[in-house]
C-alpha cells in the first residue's frame, strides 16, 4: 500500500515483483485492529465499524423483539453491551 498525504501527478499504483511475481497494491491496511486508508484517514474504520454495528443491531433487535418480546429497557442493557464496546 502506498502511504502518502500529498497529492501526486504521476501514477499512484506502484509494481513491486518477489521471486518475479508481482504484488498486488492495497487499498487499506488493518494494523493493531483499526484500518487505514491510503490517505492515511480512518474512513475505512469508520465504515468497516458502522457495518459490523448494523449487522449486530438488526440481528438483535430482530431475535429479541419476535422471539423474546423484549421490552426497550432490555434491549437498551443489550444495546450497551453489545454495541457500544464496538465504538468505543
Amino acid at each position: 500500500m502506498l502511504m502518502s498525504r500529498r497529492r501526486r501527478r504521476e501514477k499512484k499504483e506502484i509494481e513491486i515483483y518477489v521471486n518475479n511475481k508481482i504484488l498486488k497494491q492495497a487499498n487499506s491496511l488493518k494494523y493493531l485492529g483499526i484500518l487505514f486508508g491510503s490517505k492515511l484517514t480512518f474512513r475505512d474504520h469508520i465504515n468497516y465499524i458502522e457495518e459490523k454495528c448494523s449487522k449486530l443491531i438488526f440481528s438483535i433487535s430482530r431475535s429479541a423483539k419476535i422471539i423474546w418480546r423484549l421490552k426497550h429497557e432490555a434491549l437498551k442493557i443489550i444495546h450497551t453491551g453489545g454495541v457500544l464496546p464496538l465504538l468505543l
